[in-house]
């Protein structure tokens, strides 16, 4: 069964993005196909697959702003990238958060109710960075959530926030949403980045990927050019391939290679 998943941190600038892009493109490289929902109003994912909105062109805040079942099927585009589709999204996501709307956060369940999903290796979200409607309602509608963090002091008090909500929603709304992983992101060698890893290992032990992903400027440079890390050759790239085909090993997914 496709599993949605939800990547996530309760603060910004840990690079959930990047990460999601990261991993959409190793299961692409192992033959495998994946649907990215933009739910951040940023964009950044979808601007990140090379994707200019036309006027028009639906997004995840025309999804929300429907009850319909399945409507997601409707704002599904194919992105630039080889076995990669997207639900795009643009600044106008934000005015879903004043929407006073009382069934607005279970309308991302039911915009995938009753859709064959079963193409895709995984759903994944990009999420917010902060708890407010759009974030609750793709909780609602995930499987699981990977938590993406910095080792930082905010980063790590951001995943604590975050476990706290997905109890919060198993308890009240989906009884299924689990906390799949946390992943380790754009580490380096410092006391600080050593130090916070650490007690992030000793407060979820294994919950915490074993699977580090560095910080390299390849990331960055990938991104800037829209093009995926395992069509991009310059700088340190191999090593970012290498950690995320190695954390798709850790998630509890099936792709191709990994079957």
């Amino acid at each position: 069964m496709t599993r949605m998943m939800a990547f996530a941190n309760q603060k910004g600038g840990v690079g959930k993005t990047a990460t999601a892009l990261g991993l959409a493109s190793a299961i692409v490289e192992l033959g495998g196909q994946v649907l990215l929902v933009d739910a951040d109003q940023q964009g950044n994912l979808t601007s990140g697959l090379g994707i200019e909105l036309t006027e028009g062109q639906l997004t995840t805040f025309d999804m929300l702003r429907e009850t319909r079942e399945g409507v997601a099927a409707d704002v599904v585009v194919a992105s630039p990238w080889e076995g990669v589709d997207v639900i795009p999204a643009d600044d106008q996501l934000a005015a879903i958060e004043v929407d006073g709307s009382s069934d607005l956060v279970f309308r991302m369940q039911a915009a995938f109710e009753g859709l064959d999903i079963s193409a895709y290796s995984a759903v994944i979200f990009d999420c917010p960075p902060n708890l407010g409607r759009v974030l609750y309602s793709v909780l609602i509608a995930a499987d699981g959530v990977v938590a993406i963090t910095e080792p930082t002091i905010d980063g790590v008090r951001g995943v604590g926030r975050l476990d706290q909500t997905i109890k919060s929603v198993a308890k009240r709304g989906n009884p299924k949403l689990v906390l799949d992983k946390i992943v380790v992101n754009r580490r380096r060698h410092t006391k600080e980045h050593r130090w916070r890893e650490a007690e992030l290992r000793q407060a979820y032990g294994d919950v915490v990927a074993t699977t580090v992903i560095p910080e390299l400027a390849a990331r960055q440079d990938a991104h800037s050019e829209q093009v995926p890390i395992h069509k991009f050759s310059r700088g340190k790239a191999r090593t970012l391939q290498g950690a995320y085909r190695d954390l798709l090993h850790e998630l509890p997914l099936t792709i191709g290679a990994l079957a």
